[in-house]
Formats: structure tokens, C-alpha cells, sequence
């Protein structure tokens, strides 16, 4: 249903959102700031007038929208709100930067200038990314006032609320980007909802078959689930009041995209997964009492009902590297359904929900700092981000993919021979930690004493191990310990030694090597190349020769198409294709992890894809079958595949050991629609207990 425009409607409306916004804000902000609130209000207002949005909206919707996230659901205060509202007005309309700082102060200025995308970029070569640019500033804005990427969170939260409206090209590069940049920011940052629900919009546009079909059994499952909380948490509440406890208890369903990620990553049904919910206790305390409580309802669960130690959590002594603390038992309910109960302060519960940025004080908002610890990890994580930006290497993507990896949440806790404590990444190696350590430690490591035995540089680190690092004047870094190191330090600092060394090798000897001539030659080539016809040109080319989308047909021999390895795509699946060549485009399945991570950061090269209908061409697939092993069972397999559904077997190997047999069948199949029928049958045969699509490594 298109929208219809009603201006005194739409004004109504403006001013009913701009006083729920002040109505949230009012008991966290003075006089001074609300001024300032209602200064930034009336500009964008004035500045956005007579725009709309794709969805027909008024834009200023879109901004107000976003300063309400900022404060609602991000606990922000009024320098944050400020910025929200004009974060798109230096973008888009004629107001400068200077004109932001001589109403608002440098503050204010700074902030919009880091939420400010850059448009007139020029990209040297086709390996550029616009989109890594504009992150890039992203992050160095983010370096000096972490409040620039929680607006952001906020801007994408609510364009992937409105979505709907873009067409279907846009909606896969945003859903992408938000997979890839921004989930592992909110979760790093500790904002648990904005993360699961950033995480479900994006499945919704990436897979949406999976999404709506795990959506309809969550919706069929509904009753079953009430009922059976209710029936588990009333006797654990009348314990709690018995002994003088008053805990607020909500439960949670696991979000469709972590459903989807389970049942990937264990190979089981949604009617496997038995975590789809858990139950949650929150207390008022005084903070010296929150572990004492956190035990003693913990206690209580454990006396109503059988536990699952193996699945307990201690995140009290140890919380995530995102400042999240609770306490976690799984128990079986009486209708022998097994429920995780987490148990938290009202303290915690802010941080798990709203995460570190909930505690994190700003001095131009008045507010002085109480959560030192809080303060400590949010400071520790933007240090380490400030590393990255102290590199040498001035390549955007390379930069962002040294971010991402600093996203990491899984950590390990080493210590030194004197007993300081460092955390690492989950997989970090001897060098890493020596990096970690300093510099010149890591340049001369040979190897190191891991709890008093000798190991080599490469020995992964495990939780509670004792490090002594083991160095030699000798040793110098080498290009192989690139891939030994997880660690953006590390990885910073071998490249810096490594460029280095090689500029000192070049002026010793007063000439330029063969292999930096020929490099250079290759960078020209390419940009004149890509000068004389751009990736617009070649596009415009493709759509006026197939118009509105690129058709894949074993006709179309202009552009040349191949469907990527990694995940296989036949007819019937979702496509999407991406220009690699001039003359060459790559055709993932839209959920696929590689096209997801490729489409973030070049969204400017995705072209849309469909299969053309009634095509009769023979794809290259395969299945993995797995069961117990009896006679005959080959034979049976081959009658369904050959006989009953006439399909060309390429291979078939099967491995049988202790009567259970696994198998992998390579086929050539015309689409998505034979395949599943294919699998159907298969799974009619006695003692086959899996058959599944072999697809991308999840």
C-alpha cells in the first residue's frame, strides 16, 4: 500500500514525536539542554523540509526516530540527542560544518562530522571501496568520541526498521553492511538487543526463506512456550519470597537469526534446538551485595530442579570482554524441556541490555563518571582501536579488516611470570602475546616458557596459562608470522618491520627492484584501464542490452557469468551477481558469507540477478548423506537417483566405519525445486537418517 501525503497530519505528527522524545529525555537534562534540543529540533526540521523519504515520508521522521533510540534505548544524554537530530543535515542540505559549529559548539561539530559520509571521493583503482572510506572516518571520528559509531548503530537500527521501502539491490548491500560492520559493533559495545535485532533484519533480506520459515515455527510454538515458563517460574518465585528476595523475572526467545546459526552450526531441526528461550531474575541491590544475591538464587534453582553443570556460566568474576555480567544455570522443567535461568542485578541488566555505553559518562553533558570498571573496558577497547589507526598502511580495506578483527568478543586471560594479567583474542599465539607485551619483544621472539615448558612462537594460548617470552638479538620478524598472529597489534607491527626492512634493502643498495618496476606498471595499466571505461559505463552497457536485470542464460555471451564454489547456486535460489572483471561477474546466493562480506564493501558492484525461467541447463550440485549402514544400501541410492528421478551422477563416495556410514553425491541437477525433491526421497530409504544440501562453510 503506497503512502498518501497529508501535510496537517504529517505536522501533527512531527510535533506529537518531538515531545515522546523530550517526554524520555525530560528527567536527564536541564533547562540549558533542552534549549539546545529544541535549537537542533527546529533546524532539521527546517533543513529537511519538502523531503521525503522512499517510504513517502517526511524525512525529519527518520532523524527524531533516531534521537529516540539514542536515549531510549541507549540510555544517551542531550550532546547525543543533539547530534542525532542533525546527523544527516551537513549531508544533505546546505549547512556547513561551520554553521553546526557556531550554533552548537565544537563538540557538536565533530560528532556530525564523523556521522558525514563522504561523497566525492576518488577511488585510484577498482580495488578501492568508498564504502571502506567512509567507514575508515567512521572509526577515526569514533577514536576520539565513541558516541559517533552509537549514533550511528542508531541511524542503521532504524533504516533497517524501514527497509522495506528500498528496492531489492539496496536492500541486500544495507542488509550486508549491517551483518558485517555493524552486529560486531553493538555486540562489542555490549548492546545485546540492538545486535540481535540488527542480526534478524539482515537474515530477513539476506535469506528470507529461512527467516519467515523459522518465524512461522516460532509463531506455532507460541502458547506451548508461555505455558510452559509460567509452570517453571512459579515455584522458584515462591522460593525467592520465602527467603526475602524480590526478583522481577521476564523471559527472552532466542532471535531467529541465532535459531538459524544454531541449527547451522549443530546440523540439527529447529525442533533439536532446546535453548530457543531462557528465563531471567533481576534484583535491587547495593553493589557489594549483587554476587551474594546471584548465588543465593542460583542455590534455590538448583534445589527445585536437575541441572546441566556443563552449562553453567560464571560471568560475575569474569565477565565478557563487553562488560556483560550475570550468572547462568540451565535446569530441566517438568515437562522435560531444559530452560537457561540468568541471574543479574538491575546494574548488570543495564549494561546486558543497553550495554557499556549505558555507564559511560561525557563530561560536556555534566555527568560525572561512577563505573570506573565500566569506564576502564570501553577506554582499553578504544586504545586498541586507536593502535590500528596508528598504522603505516594507509589502505582502507586492509584498515577495516584489522578493526574486525579487534570486534573479536571470545578472549583468553594469560598471565606474565609476575602474575599481570593480559587478555587475547580466543586463538592468539606466543607472538601475539610477546606484541602484547611490547615491540621489540615480539621482533625478537623465538619462541617462550608456557607454564615452565618450552613451546614455539606459534603455541596457541589457553586460559590461565603463565607466558614467559623467550627472546634472541637475532631473531627479526618474517613474512611467515603473519599468519601466525591474531592480534591487530601484531599484525601492525610485523608489517611495519617488514616494510621498513624492505626500505632500508632498497636505498643500500641505490635501485628499485625488478618486482616494485613491474608493480608499478600493473597499477598504471589498471588505471588507465579502468579510466577509459568506467564501472557506470559497463553497467549502463549491461542493463541497456538486458534491462532492469542481469538474466543468467547460457545465451548471454557479452558479460560472462560463473557461479562461485563456495556456495553453489542453482535455479531457484536467491542470486546475486558481482562485477569482478570487465567482463566477468560472480553469482553467490544472497545468504552466502563471502557475497555478504563482498557486497559490504563494494556495495557499487552488485548487479541484480535472476535465473531465467524454463532454461534447461544442468548445474553441479551435492548432498551429504549419512545413516546406518546395511545391504543394498548403494543400490537403492543409485534406483532413486538414476531410475526414479532420471538425474546424471558425476560421483558417489561413501565411508562406512562401525556401521555408520557417511557419503557425499555429486550430481548435475536443474534446480532448486529437484533438488529438494530428490532429498525427500532419499529420506524415504530405510536407515538414512540425514540428508542435506552441501552448501558454504558457515
Amino acid at each position: 500500500m503506497s503512502y498518501i501525503a497529508d501535510e496537517k497530519l504529517e505536522n501533527t505528527t512531527i510535533v506529537r514525536k518531538y515531545r515522546e522524545l523530550l517526554s524520555v529525555l525530560y528527567h536527564k537534562t536541564n533547562e540549558e539542554q533542552r534549549k539546545q534540543i529544541r535549537k537542533a529540533f527546529v533546524l532539521a526540521t527546517n533543513a529537511h523540509n519538502g523531503v521525503r523519504r522512499k517510504s513517502g515520508e517526511p524525512y525529519i521522521y527518520h532523524p527524531i526516530a533516531v534521537a529516540m533510540i539514542c536515549c531510549k534505548e541507549m540510555n544517551l544524554g542531550a550532546t547525543s540527542v543533539v547530534c542525532a537530530l542533525l546527523h544527516d543535515v551537513v549531508e544533505d542540505t546546505e549547512y556547513t560544518l561551520d554553521d553546526m559549529r557556531d550554533m552548537f559548539g565544537d563538540t557538536v561539530a565533530e560528532i556530525i562530522d564523523g556521522l558525514t559520509k563522504i561523497e566525492d571521493l576518488v577511488l585510484d583503482d577498482r580495488s578501492s571501496s568508498i564504502q571502506a572510506e567512509n567507514f575508515r572516518k567512521i572509526f577515526l571520528s569514533m577514536s576520539k568520541d565513541v558516541r559517533v559509531i552509537l549514533i550511528k548503530l542508531a541511524d542503521r537500527l532504524h533504516n533497517m526498521r524501514t527497509l522495506e521501502s528500498m528496492p531489492p539491490e539496496k536492500q541486500l548491500k544495507i542488509a550486508s553492511e549491517t551483518s558485517y560492520f555493524y552486529v560486531p559493533f553493538a555486540h562489542r559495545l555490549g548492546l545485546y538487543s540492538i545486535k540481535s535485532e540488527l542480526e534478524d533484519y539482515a537474515m530477513r533480506y539476506t535469506d528470507p526463506a529461512e527467516y519467515y520459515n523459522i518465524a512461522a515455527k516460532m509463531k506455532e510454538t507460541e502458547e506451548e512456550r508461555a505455558t510452559l515458563i509460567a509452570e517453571f517460574v512459579k515455584p522458584i518465585q515462591e522460593s525467592l519470597l520465602a527467603n526475602g528476595i524480590h526478583a522481577e523475572v521476564s523471559s527472552r526467545t532466542k532471535s531467529i537469526y541465532s535459531i538459524n546459526q544454531k541449527m547451522l552450526r549443530k546440523k540439527v531441526n529447529f525442533e533439536d534446538i532446546y535453548d530457543i528461550f531462557a528465563v531471567r531474575f533481576v534484583f535491587d541491590s547495593p553493589a557489594d551485595e549483587e554476587f551474594e544475591i546471584c548465588w543465593k538464587i542460583y542455590r534455590i534453582v538448583c534445589m527445585l530442579y536437575q541441572t546441566n553443570p556443563k552449562r553453567d556460566r560464571n560471568f560475575l568474576t569474569h565477565p565478557k570482554a563487553n562488560g556483560y555480567q550475570s550468572l547462568h544455570v540451565t535446569a530441566m522443567s517438568k515437562a522435560g524441556r531444559w530452560v537457561e535461568v540468568q541471574i543479574r542485578s538491575r546494574r548488570m541488566d543495564e549494561i546486558a541490555e543497553k550495554g557499556l555505553a549505558a555507564h559511560y559518562k561525557y563530561k560536556e553533558d555534566g555527568e560525572a563518571t561512577e563505573d570506573a570498571d565500566v569506564n576502564d573496558r570501553l577506554e582499553d577497547w578504544l586504545s586498541k582501536t586507536r593502535e590500528i589507526l596508528n598504522s603505516k598502511d594507509s589502505d582502507a580495506l586492509d584498515f577495516l579488516n584489522e578493526v574486525k578483527l579487534n570486534l573479536g568478543l571470545k578472549e583468553v586471560y594469560v598471565f606474565t611470570p609476575k602474575g599481570d594479567m593480559k587478555s587475547l583474542p580466543a586463538g592468539a599465539s606466543v607472538l601475539d602475546m610477546a606484541y602484547a607485551l611490547h615491540t621489540n619483544l615480539g621482533d625478537h621472539c623465538i619462541g617462550a616458557k608456557v607454564n615452565y615448558n618450552i613451546v614455539p612462537v606459534d603455541k596457541v594460548l589457553e586460559n590461565g596459562d603463565q607466558v614467559e617470552i623467550i627472546t634472541s638479538k637475532k631473531q627479526t620478524p618474517k613474512p611467515e608470522w603473519l599468519e601466525l598472529v591474531r592480534t591487530p597489534k601484531a599484525r601492525r607491527s610485523i608489517r611495519d618491520f617488514l616494510k621498513t626492512e624492505q626500505t632500508r634493502l632498497s636505498s643500500e643498495s641505490q635501485k628499485e627492484s625488478d618486482e616494485n618496476a613491474e608493480l608499478r606498471k600493473f597499477q598504471q595499466k589498471v588505471s588507465e584501464e579502468i579510466s577509459n571505461k568506467s564501472l557506470d559505463e559497463l553497467i549502463d552497457e549491461q542493463l541497456t542490452a538486458t534491462p532492469n536485470v542481469f538474466m543468467l542464460d547460457e545465451k548471454y555471451d557479452i558479460i560472462k557469468y560463473v557461479l562461485a564454489d563456495c556456495c553453489n547456486p542453482i535455479p531457484g535460489d536467491q542470486v546475486v551477481g558481482f562485477q569482478v572483471a570487465d567482463d566477468k561477474i560472480v553469482v553467490h546466493q544472497t545468504n552466502c558469507p563471502h557475497a555478504i562480506e563482498q557486497m559490504s564493501k563494494f556495495g557499487n558492484r552488485i548487479i541484480k540477478t535472476k535465473w531465467r525461467k524454463g532454461q534447461h541447463i544442468a548445474f553441479l550440485s551435492g548432498i551429504r548423506i549419512s545413516g546406518f549402514d546395511r545391504k543394498g544400501m548403494i543400490k537403492e541410492i543409485i534406483d532413486v537417483v538414476s531410475s526414479q528421478m532420471d538425474l546424471n551422477i558425476r560421483s558417489l563416495n561413501i565411508e562406512t566405519k562401525n556401521n555408520v556410514f557417511n557419503g557425499t553425491l555429486m550430481l548435475y541437477i536443474q534446480s532448486v525445486r529437484a533438488l529438494t525433491d530428490l532429498i525427500h526421497s532419499l529420506q524415504k530409504i530405510d536407515r538414512i537418517e540425514k540428508v542435506e544440501r552441501i552448501g558454504y562453510d558457515v
